[in-house]
C-alpha cells in the first residue's frame, strides 16, 4: 500500500486547481483531440486538392476545421442558452442561403423580393417548430433543419444538372423511375455544392461546440399556442385563398428562380388541383360539339384513301435535330437518312411541353390528345389523371380491330406504364426483360436492337392483321457524361465549339446511331407488301448542359423571351409510308395535335375530339405549357395576347379537357372522346 507523501498531495492539488481555472475559460484546447485534428486537417487538405481547389481556399478549409475540433467551450447556463437559440434561429436561414446557392440563385437578397424571401423562410422555421415539438432539443432541432434543407438543394442542383428543370411536387410520386436510372448519372459534386457542404459541416461542427441542454426541454403552451394558430392562418390563407394570385406570385413554368425553391414548390402545390374553366356547363359542352360537327366531315375516309396494315408509332428517347434547331457546326450530319426522305414522308417540328426529362407527359400528350398547358406545373399525368378505360388512341384502334402493343426496352416500373398502359386497354406490353439478342450502348438497349424486336414481333402476326405498335424507345437516354460504352464518336462539334461540349459530342454520335436504325427499320417495312405507316418523334430535347444552351439561346433560360424558349421545346417528326400519301415538309404542330394528324393522314376515323383538335390547329398552330403560337408564326406566353378566334378556341379546348379528366362519368360528352360505339 503506497502512501502518498506532502509533495505528490501538493502536486495533485495543483493539478486540479489549474484544471478547474482551464475550464473557468470560456475558450480552451483540449489536448486529447490535438492529433485527430490534424489529421482531420491534413486529409481535408487533400480531398480539398485532389478536387481542385486553389491552394489557399484549401488552407483556409483545413485551417478551420483542424482548429475547431480541438477547441472547447465552458459557458454558463444562460449564455448556452442564448447560443442554443441562436442557433436555432440561424440554422433555417443559412439554410435558405445554401439552397437557394445550389438553385442558382447566387444573389439570392438582390434576386428576390422581401417578400418571396419572407415566404419562403416561413416553410423553414415552420419546419424547425415541428422538429422542436418532437425533439424538444433546441440544438438539434437546429441542426436537422439545417441539414435536412441543405441536402434538399443537394439534391434540387443534380434534378438541375441531369433534367435541366428543378423538382416538383409531382417528382415525389416518380422516386421509382428515378430510381431506375440513378446510377447512370455522374454524382460528383459541383463546386458551389462542394462549398455548400462545407459550410452545412462547419456550421454542424460549431453547433456541436455548444452546450447541450440535459434531458429534453418540454414546450410551453404559452408559446406553442399562438405559434400553431399563425402557422395554421397561414397555411389556410396559403392554399385556401387568392392570396398568391393579389401578390402576383404564380408557379415558375421554367425553372424556380423567380420564386425560390421551397416557395416555388409549394406554390407548385397549391396549384396542383384544377378549377373549372370559366363558363363551363353542359349547355357550353353542348355547343362546343354542335360547331366541332358543323366544321368537320362526317366521314374522314370518304375519299377511299388506302389506309395502313400496320400502324408503328416510335417515340425517340430524347431525339432532337439540335445541328438545324440551333445552327450548329458538325464534322457531318448526324442525321443524314432522316434529312433525305422525302418520297410518301410528312416532316415537320413539334413542340413538347417538357425538357430534358419527364418522358411520360410527351406520352400523355400524344395517345390522349391532352396538352399540359391547361394542367398544374409538375405534375404527371400516368401518375395522377389516368383512370379505367382512359380515351387513347390504342383504344381507339383497338375498336378499329388493329391488335395493339407497346413496347418499351427498359424497366417496367418507370412512369407507372404498366397500369398505364394496361388502364388504356393495350392488348400487349413489353419491357426490357421480354426483349431478345439485344445490344446495350452506355447501359441501355440501341435502337437498333428495339427495332428488331419490332419486326420480329410484326412477322410474328397472321398476314393481313391489323396491327398498332407504340414503341418508346431508350437508347439516347442522358446522361451524356458517362463512358462511350459500345458508341463510337462519330460527330462531333466543330467550330467555336469544337471540344468544349463533349456531352454534345456523346449525344450527336447517338442520333447518328438513331439515324442509322431508323434507315434499317425504313428500309424494312419498304419491302413489306401490306400497307405500313411509320411515325416518329422526339420526346423532348436532351439535357446535355446547362451552360451549352445558355450559349446557344442567347442568355439564362428563365431571361429569354417566350420564341427564345420555344426553341428548347423543339423535337422532329417524321410521318412515313411504304404507299403514297400527300407529302410535306415544315409542317409546324405540337404532340397533343401529332396523333390526330397521324389518323387523318392514315385514313382511319377520327374521333370527335380528334377533329376539334385538327380544327383548333388551323387557330392555334402550336401550344404547350410554356406558351401558345399564333396564326402568324408568333409564340405568346399569355392567351391574352393572342386573337380572339384563339382565346375562345383554347377556352373551349380547356374545357372539353376538364370534362374529360374531372368531370364525373355521368357528365362525360357521350361519344365524342371515343368513336361511337367503342
Amino acid at each position: 500500500m503506497s502512501v502518498k507523501t506532502p509533495a505528490k498531495k501538493k502536486k495533485n492539488k495543483n493539478r486540479k486547481k489549474k484544471s478547474a481555472a482551464i475550464l473557468q475559460r470560456p475558450l480552451y484546447y483540449r489536448r486529447d483531440r490535438l492529433l485527430p485534428a490534424a489529421g482531420l486537417a491534413a486529409a481535408m487538405f487533400a480531398v480539398l486538392m485532389v478536387y481542385g481547389l486553389p491552394l489557399w481556399q484549401c488552407l483556409c478549409w483545413a485551417l478551420a476545421f483542424g482548429a475547431l475540433l480541438p477547441l472547447g467551450v465552458t459557458l454558463g447556463d444562460k449564455a448556452a442558452a442564448r447560443c442554443r437559440w441562436a442557433a436555432f434561429v440561424i440554422g433555417p436561414l443559412l439554410a435558405f442561403v445554401l439552397v437557394e446557392q445550389m438553385n442558382y440563385n447566387y444573389l439570392v437578397w438582390e434576386e428576390l423580393t422581401p417578400l418571396q424571401i419572407g415566404l419562403n423562410l416561413v416553410w423553414y422555421y415552420m419546419l424547425a417548430g415541428v422538429l422542436y415539438l418532437v425533439t424538444g432539443r433546441v440544438r438539434l432541432t437546429a441542426g436537422l433543419t439545417t441539414g435536412l434543407f441543405t441536402f434538399v438543394g443537394l439534391a434540387n442542383r443534380y434534378v438541375i444538372h441531369f433534367r435541366g428543370r428543378t423538382i416538383f411536387p409531382g417528382d415525389l410520386l416518380t422516386l421509382q423511375t428515378a430510381a431506375n436510372v440513378a446510377g447512370n448519372y455522374d454524382y460528383t459534386p459541383d463546386i458551389v455544392q462542394l462549398w455548400c457542404l462545407l459550410v452545412l459541416a462547419l456550421f454542424l461542427l460549431l453547433l456541436w461546440k455548444v452546450p447541450k441542454r440535459p434531458g429534453r426541454q418540454r414546450p410551453h403552451w404559452q408559446a406553442v399556442l399562438p405559434v400553431a394558430v399563425l402557422s395554421a392562418v397561414y397555411l389556410t390563407v396559403f392554399f385556401q385563398t387568392d392570396f398568391l394570385r393579389q401578390m402576383e406570385i404564380e408557379p415558375s413554368l421554367w425553372t424556380t428562380r423567380g420564386n425560390g425553391f421551397v416557395l416555388n414548390f409549394s406554390v407548385c402545390l397549391r396549384y396542383s388541383t384544377v378549377e373549372e374553366p370559366e363558363d363551363y356547363s353542359q349547355e357550353t359542352l353542348a355547343s362546343i360539339r354542335l360547331e366541332t360537327e358543323e366544321k368537320g366531315e362526317s366521314d374522314p375516309n370518304a375519299a377511299g384513301a388506302e389506309t395502313p396494315v400496320n400502324l408503328i408509332v416510335i417515340m425517340n428517347e430524347s431525339f432532337s435535330d439540335l445541328a438545324e434547331v440551333f445552327d450548329l457546326e458538325t464534322n457531318e450530319d448526324p442525321l443524314p437518312f432522316f434529312h433525305s426522305l422525302t418520297e410518301n414522308t410528312i416532316r415537320g417540328t413539334a413542340y413538347s411541353s417538357v425538357f430534358g426529362g419527364t418522358t411520360a407527359n410527351s406520352e400523355y400528350e400524344f395517345l390522349t390528345g391532352n396538352t399540359m398547358a391547361f394542367l398544374p406545373e409538375g405534375t404527371v399525368p400516368f401518375h395522377m389523371y389516368v383512370g379505367e378505360e382512359e380515351p387513347n388512341l390504342g383504344a381507339q384502334l383497338g375498336s378499329l380491330g388493329y391488335r395493339t402493343v407497346f413496347m418499351h426496352p427498359y424497366l417496367s416500373s418507370g412512369w407507372n406504364r404498366r397500369a398505364v398502359y394496361q388502364s388504356f386497354g393495350f392488348d400487349e406490353i413489353y419491357f426490357q426483360n421480354d426483349f431478345t439478342d439485344v445490344s446495350y450502348m452506355r447501359n441501355y438497349i440501341t435502337d437498333q436492337s428495339n427495332y428488331e424486336n419490332l419486326v420480329r414481333r410484326y412477322e410474328e402476326k397472321e398476314d393481313g392483321e391489323p396491327l398498332f405498335i407504340f414503341n418508346v424507345t431508350m437508347q439516347n437516354h442522358s446522361a451524356y457524361s458517362v463512358p462511350w460504352t459500345g458508341l463510337d464518336k462519330t460527330v462531333w462539334l466543330t467550330g467555336d465549339m469544337e471540344g468544349r461540349y463533349s456531352t454534345v459530342d456523346q449525344y450527336l454520335s447517338l442520333l447518328r446511331q438513331s439515324d442509322s436504325a431508323l434507315e434499317y427499320l425504313i428500309n424494312y417495312f419498304s419491302q413489306v407488301e401490306e400497307p405500313t405507316m411509320i411515325l416518329m418523334f422526339g420526346d423532348h430535347q436532351p439535357q446535355v448542359v446547362t451552360n451549352f444552351y445558355t450559349e446557344v439561346l442567347g442568355g439564362d433560360f428563365e431571361k429569354v423571351d417566350i420564341a427564345t424558349a420555344q426553341q428548347r421545346q423543339e423535337v422532329p417528326f417524321l410521318l412515313w409510308s411504304n404507299y403514297d400519301i400527300p407529302e410535306a415538309d415544315g409542317v409546324t404542330t405540337s404532340l397533343n395535335y401529332l396523333s390526330s394528324l397521324l389518323m387523318e393522314t392514315a385514313g382511319l376515323p377520327l374521333t370527335e375530339y380528334q377533329q376539334f383538335l385538327l380544327q383548333l390547329h388551323e387557330t392555334v398552330p402550336a401550344l404547350n405549357s410554356l406558351g401558345y403560337m399564333d396564326t402568324d408564326g408568333t409564340w405568346q406566353k399569355s392567351r391574352e395576347t393572342l386573337s380572339e378566334e384563339a382565346q375562345n378556341g383554347l377556352l373551349q379546348y380547356e374545357s372539353l379537357q376538364y370534362n374529360l379528366l374531372f368531370d364525373s362519368e355521368e357528365e362525360r360528352l357521350p361519344d365524342f372522346f371515343t368513336l361511337p360505339g367503342q
